[in-house]
């Protein structure tokens, strides 16, 4: 931060946002005018700050020092809270409400505080595209509660009553709880950085919470897998098969697996960080893992995620994952029950919870399988197994007996 003295004796100052506060790599300048006066005489173009004088006039120069000591404070303080997010238009919004007493308009409404966020996170580059969607679907559902109530919505305005009717909202559109929940906690993230950044927010939404049901996602078995190897298929299918049982072996994402490439080979593992959460994964070169990479000589071609979906519900079916499984969903305190052929419950996601399950049925070191797959916390890893009944069973007798 450097302060300047103008032509007309107002102080102004520059600070240069380099690339480690601002995503980009030339930075950028940020000119701000404190709007303190003082004689071109009395300032020190060395110090950056108003001569040391007697009398009045060093009376006004003390006071305008420690005012241009606080700007340099209140900016350390931004740098630590905001890190990367730093950008010069939060600058000057807190610079205006800390040194002008600027209030809030009620114009700005909270579409455009939203605006401000999404700016804020693809300067930073600190979310997702994908995860950017999920909040902008939350966002477009309070908009809708806001047309069919006409009217405008505040930060001031979600209290405890907003949340209740909010809640029903999504209900009514047959929302599911666990939906809701992931919705709702996106919300809550947004209003949380409200408040960081000095807001004005009602603080309801600190309490409220919505009960986690327990979801039926299905893993495959080992007798599974041995069935999609020998499947006979299409030269096309067999690819979508390959790749899938590519995620089975490595535990992988599809968004991480399908970058696989003989760069991030180290020995006999592959070592590469996630698109989604940035961890280092550290995925062994099993016999099965490396025979499919080098079938396609390590070279994965793109594909689109919905459509490799709908080919892994094809090749599933033709497998003969076909029994029924009954699956609940709770909306409040009403439940739905739907009966769904298995196949149509797998998806590319699948093939991580494969992985996770079945590393956890033969034996392997749960801290060993959370390295292997990027994962940092127990509960998240605890959320992927999904244990064959079967073998459950019989290790709880052959225990007990």
């Amino acid at each position: 931060m450097g302060f300047f003295l103008r032509n007309n004796g107002i102080i102004n100052f520059e600070i240069y946002l380099s690339s480690k506060y601002k995503a980009g790599k030339t930075g950028t300048k940020l000119k701000y005018s404190t709007g303190l006066k003082i004689s071109p005489i009395s300032w020190d173009k060395i110090t950056q700050r108003p001569k040391l004088q007697r009398g009045e006039q060093g009376a006004k120069n003390k006071e305008i020092t420690h005012i241009l000591n606080e700007y340099a404070q209140i900016l350390d303080i931004l740098k630590k809270s905001h890190g990367k997010g730093l950008t010069g238009n939060i600058l000057k919004i807190e610079f205006d409400r800390h040194f002008k007493n600027i209030q809030e308009k009620k114009t700005e409404t909270y579409e455009d505080y939203y605006e401000l966020y999404v700016k804020q996170k693809n300067k930073a580059q600190t979310v997702l595209p994908s995860t950017l969607k999920k909040y902008t679907r939350t966002h477009n559902s309070i908009l809708n509660l806001a047309k069919k109530k006409k009217t405008t919505f505040y930060l001031t305005d979600f209290s405890n009553d907003f949340f209740v009717e909010f809640i029903n909202f999504l209900r009514a559109n047959n929302i599911s709880d666990n939906t809701l929940r992931r919705q709702i906690g996106f919300f809550q993230t947004f209003l949380n950085w409200c408040l960081k950044n000095s807001y004005k927010v009602n603080e309801d939404f600190k309490d409220v919470q919505i009960k986690s049901r327990e979801t039926f996602h299905v893993s495959l078995t080992e007798n599974d897998l041995h069935v999609l190897e020998n499947l006979q298929l299409s030269e096309r299918q067999g690819y979508f098969r390959d790749q899938f049982l590519i995620g089975c072996y490595s535990g992988q994402r599809h968004s991480d697996y399908s970058r696989f490439n003989k760069k991030y080979v180290d020995g006999d593992r592959i070592v590469i960080r996630a698109k989604k959460t940035g961890q280092f994964s550290y995925i062994p070169l099993n016999p099965r893992l490396k025979k499919l990479l080098d079938k396609y000589d390590w070279i994965l071609p793109t594909i689109n995620l919905t459509n490799f979906n709908i080919h892994i519900h094809a090749f599933c079916k033709k497998a003969g994952f076909n029994e029924v499984i009954v699956r609940e969903k709770f909306y409040g305190n009403k439940k739905t029950t739907e009966e769904i052929p298995r196949y149509k419950l797998i998806a590319s996601h699948t093939a991580r919870r494969t992985f996770i399950t079945l590393s956890e049925e033969k034996g392997v070191p749960a801290s060993a399988t959370m390295n292997v797959c990027g994962i940092k916390n127990i509960k998240t890893y605890q959320n992927y197994i999904r244990l064959n009944k079967d073998s459950m069973t019989e290790a709880v007798i052959k225990a007990w007996s």
